[in-house]
């Protein structure tokens, strides 16, 4: 891999490392765990207060929540795949990890289809803010995915 980057930008391995921006839709596609915890952790020790408006703010439907915690376990893997990108690692993690951008790409791409699952079953009637904010920000990040270099980059590199 050429050395366009900074030192910094490159791990013990000299493998381009993930960047603050991939991190960033890494977590934003790993909102539906992060909701369930948010729950969990809210509601912790007190016996009848009802935190679940928490994550049907975002996901009205139960179904839709269900559904964005299956399509995001991919990018659970790619973080594994992430931990585990080292020399000497599997096929199985190096084609994971090679196939990172798609990955991602496809998650989005879920997601902006399960905003409207909801919709079309009938649960929900109409569109909410919340989810013309969910969709801009899944189409915002591919567009971010595929024009970005930094992204290619980071997931065509991999240890020796």
């Amino acid at each position: 891999m050429p050395k366009k980057y900074s030192i910094s930008d490159y791990d013990k391995y000299v493998c381009l490392k993930p960047g603050f921006k991939i991190w960033l839709v890494i977590v934003y596609f790993l909102h539906p765990y992060i909701l369930f915890l948010s729950t969990i952790q809210m509601g912790r020790g007190q016996k009848n207060a009802s935190v679940s408006w928490l994550k049907d703010t975002v996901y009205p439907d139960d179904f839709g929540f269900f559904l964005a915690c299956i399509v995001a376990l991919p990018v659970i893997l790619l973080i594994i795949a992430y931990i585990k990108r080292k020399p000497g690692a599997s096929a199985f993690i190096k084609k994971l990890w090679r196939n990172g951008l798609k990955i991602l790409i496809s998650v989005a791409v879920l997601n902006i289809i399960i905003l409207f699952v909801p919709t079309k079953s009938g649960a929900t009637y109409h569109i909410t803010m919340i989810y013309k904010v969910q969709l801009v920000i899944a189409v915002i990040i591919i567009i971010f995915l595929y024009s970005s270099k930094r992204v290619k980059d980071t997931f065509a590199d991999f240890p020796e």
